[in-house]
């Protein structure tokens, strides 16, 4: 119901008026790519991080929503978006996770992979001081692309 009431106009306001104060906003869509919000979620966009799981189905779902860009005329956030794998399924995985990572570089610039880690799998706030050592480093890595990213923009 509630995102039912925040339209398309709504979040440009909110979004004119957060840029006054931040040089950063973050929008996250969740799985609503085709909700109203998202066109001008869209258009005021310099960057996509599309996060993916490492199963196939995950990695398929993510493609479509690269391909759901495309289609919407945001070829130019395609080919500069950051895709996660979040490997929290864990290390037991059957999947050739490094083809799901191939597949994603040939669309987009970058990719990073996260680690399984417990703390992650807890579902709740996250303390990067209980985070695993690779799983920070990580998260660190994403970090700097993204502002990496942003900077060109």
């Amino acid at each position: 119901m509630v995102a039912h009431a925040f339209d398309d106009a709504d979040y440009r306001a909110v979004t004119d008026i957060l840029g006054r104060y931040y040089s950063i906003v973050l929008t996250d869509s969740g799985t609503g790519m085709v909700h109203s919000v998202m066109k001008g979620t869209l258009e005021k966009a310099d960057a996509v991080v599309l996060v993916s799981g490492g199963s196939v189905d995950e990695a398929r779902l993510a493609s479509e929503t690269l391909s759901w860009l495309e289609a919407h005329g945001r070829h130019d956030l395609v080919a500069k978006a950051t895709v996660v794998i979040n490997m929290a399924a864990g290390a037991g995985t059957l999947v050739n996770v490094d083809e799901i990572e191939q597949h994603f570089l040939s669309r987009v610039k970058n990719v990073v992979r996260i680690p399984h880690d417990r703390h992650l799998a807890e579902g709740s706030r996250i303390d990067l001081r209980q985070l695993r050592p690779a799983t920070r480093a990580a998260a660190v890595e994403l970090a700097a692309l993204v502002v990496e990213e942003l900077q060109q923009s």
